[in-house]
């Protein structure tokens, strides 16, 4: 056997088993050569009679996206006009065909599963994915291993206005100095707290309290945002909070 003869019968086995199609209790399933953007191959299901079929992703590319924590919701409107290009249905996070010929079954397949595979890249790409890892609590965490009993959560200081303000965490530094360790959420309400509380609390002018608000640099902030945080305190990265908060203490 050639090289040649040999590379088409790999590939040719290869793709017979990525395009594989078995049979259901309620007819067939189709993994085509369709990719996610997880990589994972687009699967077709097809029901129907004698004479006519349904082909339809049964929900696979929002299924995609929320096992990738993008947050769901009712995007059938936004996406309509996505799948109409396709000659499809898309109803409930569903995408399917309207009844068709059994004959035209393989193109069938073929239009579900470029659909799917491109609401699901859409979606990836419009829609924000939920965050799963809370840096606030990775922060603190952080701070307990450096500072040990040291470092005071939900601790109260008063700010110039004699009103007393909560920070999530306060170190206490050599030289009788304080140093206050702000987290701030991505949300104008957690913004305007944080800032007003570390305005409050600038506006003493004492020299021993050091402020930082710390955002999460993994999020997505406006830089409108940031600069308001400026306002309060020097903002940090999370990114960068070890290096900030050693450099702060050795000081």
């Amino acid at each position: 056997m050639t090289a040649n003869g040999k590379i088409l019968e790999v590939a040719q086995h290869g793709l017979s088993q990525l395009a594989s199609v078995k049979c259901v209790h309620d007819g067939i399933v189709a993994t085509t050569h369709c990719m996610y953007p997880s990589n994972g191959l687009v699967q077709v299901t097809v029901r129907g009679g004698e004479e006519t079929i349904v082909a339809s992703d049964e929900g696979g590319a929002f299924g995609e996206a929320l096992s990738a924590g993008i947050a769901v919701k009712d995007y059938d409107r936004s996406l309509a006009r996505l799948v109409k290009d396709h000659g499809l249905i898309l109803k409930a996070g569903i995408i399917h065909t309207k009844p068709v010929p059994i004959a035209a079954a393989p193109l069938a397949i073929v239009l579900v599963a470029n659909a799917s595979q491109e609401v699901a890249r859409w979606l990836y790409d419009h829609v924000k994915i939920k965050r799963t890892r809370d840096f606030k609590a990775l922060l603190s965490d952080f701070l307990e291993k450096r500072f040990d009993d040291r470092v005071h959560h939900n601790a109260s200081v008063v700010g110039n206005s004699n009103k007393q303000h909560r920070f999530a965490n306060v170190i206490d530094l050599d030289h009788e100095r304080r140093l206050i360790i702000d987290p701030v959420s991505n949300d104008a309400s957690s913004v305007n707290a944080r800032v007003v509380a570390n305005l409050d609390v600038q506006a003493m002018g004492d020299p021993r309290i050091i402020q930082r608000i710390v955002f999460d640099d993994e999020d997505d902030w406006s830089p409108e945002d940031l600069n308001l945080l400026q306002v309060g305190a020097v903002p940090v990265p999370f990114s960068r909070v070890g290096e900030v908060i050693e450099r702060l203490a050795a000081a």
